[in-house]
């Protein structure tokens, strides 16, 4: 018998976090409908992070857009109806099973992501440890990378690279590979770094995706509800997230894009130290 090819097209514009995060969707997709051809409506810069996915049929972008929406049988936008909504966390569920529901299908725990387009070679040789210190939430943003930084360099004496945006603040002491690098050499990078660390960001859903050690920093939202990656015994231990045992008087995490508190953002109470201690773990 001949079955109806089932016609998604999945939309995800400019977030290259989401855009990463919805490839565990997109997979559930193709599991649920295995007669189906998934085509992906993204912005051009988050292209790279969808390129080679064996679930996705075509991708689009602004430049060349899908020109009939009416020939797909079903259009998701998750991240439309979930993100752009304010208390989207208040029902204590992962932000990624939200996305899943919204499009039918159920992730049963599974926060892994993919990505296929790691570059072959690496621009760094040695042993390294990368940083990525922006975010586009000041809340997310840990204000101790300088302080970190100096500690690595003081009493480890290994290299730290600078990953993120062209525009994200200069750490001191780390060599500057901002807005240098496209996201198959990140990946390559981060697959090849002692560790990385981050913040809630789509660095860290990269690192995951592609099954890397990282060290993830929190304070705004807790990683129960939003992290990925790290679900195996494998790299459980390699993929570490860190939250500050004092949130300055807060009950819970706020999960607001500015902080409020007089007593200043509580991720910063995570202490540098602390961080060098989980990289001598992972040395030793």
């Amino acid at each position: 018998m001949i079955h109806h090819l089932t016609k998604i097209l999945y939309i995800q514009l400019i977030s290259f976090g989401d855009v990463i995060v919805s490839t565990a969707i997109i997979k559930k997709l193709k599991e649920k409908y295995p007669n189906s051809q998934i085509d992906y409506y993204t912005s051009s810069p988050c292209k790279e992070l969808l390129e080679n996915n064996p679930c996705i049929n075509k991708i689009y972008t602004e430049r060349f857009p899908p020109t009939n929406v009416d020939q797909y049988d079903v259009v998701f936008r998750p991240y439309r109806c979930l993100q752009m909504s304010g208390g989207w966390h208040l029902n204590n569920k992962h932000f990624m099973d939200l996305y899943a529901e919204a499009c039918g299908v159920n992730l049963q725990g599974d926060y892994f992501t993919y990505f296929y387009n790691i570059a072959e070679k690496n621009i760094i040789s040695g042993k390294y440890i990368l940083i990525q210190c922006k975010t586009n939430d000041d809340t997310k943003d840990w204000g101790r990378f300088s302080e970190f930084v100096k500690l690595i360099n003081n009493k480890l004496k290994i290299k730290v690279y600078q990953i993120g945006g062209k525009n994200d603040p200069i750490i001191e002491g780390a060599e500057n590979l901002l807005g240098k690098t496209s996201w198959s050499v990140t990946a390559k990078l981060i697959k090849e770094a002692i560790t990385t660390i981050c913040l809630d960001s789509a660095v860290q859903h990269l690192a995951g995706a592609i099954n890397a050690p990282y060290i993830a920093l929190y304070g705004a939202k807790e990683p129960i509800l939003v992290n990925s990656g790290g679900m195996n015994e494998e790299m459980g231990q390699h993929q570490i997230r860190v939250i500050p045992n004092d949130l300055n008087g807060c009950e819970k995490a706020c999960y607001l894009a500015v902080c409020s508190n007089t007593k200043g953002k509580c991720i910063n109470n995570i202490n540098p130290e602390d961080i060098l201690t989980l990289i001598d773990r992972r040395l030793s």
